[in-house]
Parts: structure tokens; C-alpha cells; sequence
């Protein structure tokens, strides 16, 4: 070292970002800002947003999905087997009605999910339940070389 300036020293980075090899950020050069945050699960459909949490449990002969399902009306859930290994749950909620808000983060709207099974399963003998916004739906594993049948509309008990 001369002592003399050499060029830039290290700079720092936010925690968020990361550096190429050359020591520019992943940045958007338009707008300065970092990429979007994908919200898709990579246990579910990429590139499809996840509007609610679930458990999913691979229980002897049984799936159990559980479903957190906030301001949900028990009659505006519609859970449909789209084959043997995909289950869709939709539900529609109310927000809070009014003006005179400060902020609003309860909002109304359509919650959707579509949701990959562990295992093949059949829509007959489904059994369901919701209680406290939360649903839990419990299918039978198909046995091997059984029919594949999909498009299967389960009910609410």
C-alpha cells in the first residue's frame, strides 16, 4: 500500500441484498429497488400465492389438511379434490364494514389454495369439520391401482 487512495474502499450492503462478483447489488437499475420477495411456497404450486396456512399430516391410511381460515362463513367454503393429489379450498370472508378507518389490514375478499397431497386419496368417505376459522378435512389414501376419479365436491358436515 502507497497510502495514497486506491479507488473505493469496501462498501456495505443492506443484509437483504447480494453482490455479484464485481460487487454490484441485485438491484433494479430503473428504480434502484430490490427484487420483489416471492410469497409462493415451494410445498404448493410455484408462482401461486399462498391466501392462508395449512397443516397437512400423512396419517396411516389418512390425509389431514387443516386450514386456517380467519372471518370465514362456514357456507362461503367450497373444498373441491381436483385429482387424487391436488385438493382446492376457497372461501369467501366479509371485512369490516365502515369509513373512519385509520388502517385497514382485514379486508374482505376470496381466500384460494390449491394444495398438493402426500399421497393419492379419494373423495368418498371425506370427512370435514370447521370450528373457530379453522377447518380440518380428512380423506382416505386410494390403494394401489385403484380409480383415479377427480372433480370431487366435499361438503362441510
Amino acid at each position: 500500500m502507497t497510502g495514497e487512495n486506491e479507488g473505493p474502499g469496501p462498501t456495505r450492503r443492506r443484509p437483504d441484498e447480494t453482490a455479484d462478483d464485481q460487487g454490484r447489488t441485485a438491484r433494479d437499475v430503473e428504480t434502484d429497488r430490490l427484487p420483489p420477495i416471492s410469497r409462493g411456497s415451494d410445498r404448493d404450486f410455484r408462482g401461486l400465492s399462498a391466501d392462508f396456512r395449512v397443516d397437512i399430516l400423512d396419517h396411516g391410511d389418512q390425509v389431514i389438511v387443516v386450514a386456517e381460515l380467519p372471518g370465514a362463513e362456514e357456507d362461503a367454503i367450497n373444498i373441491r379434490l381436483l385429482n387424487p393429489q391436488t385438493l382446492r379450498i376457497t372461501a369467501k370472508r366479509t371485512g369490516p364494514a365502515g369509513e373512519g378507518y385509520y388502517i385497514q389490514e382485514r379486508g374482505g375478499g376470496t381466500l384460494s389454495r390449491l394444495i398438493r397431497l402426500p399421497a393419492s386419496v379419494t373423495g368418498e368417505a371425506a370427512k370435514t369439520s370447521f370450528r373457530n376459522g379453522v377447518l380440518e378435512v380428512r380423506l382416505k389414501k386410494m390403494k394401489i391401482g385403484g380409480p383415479g376419479p377427480g372433480g370431487k365436491e366435499i361438503p362441510i358436515e
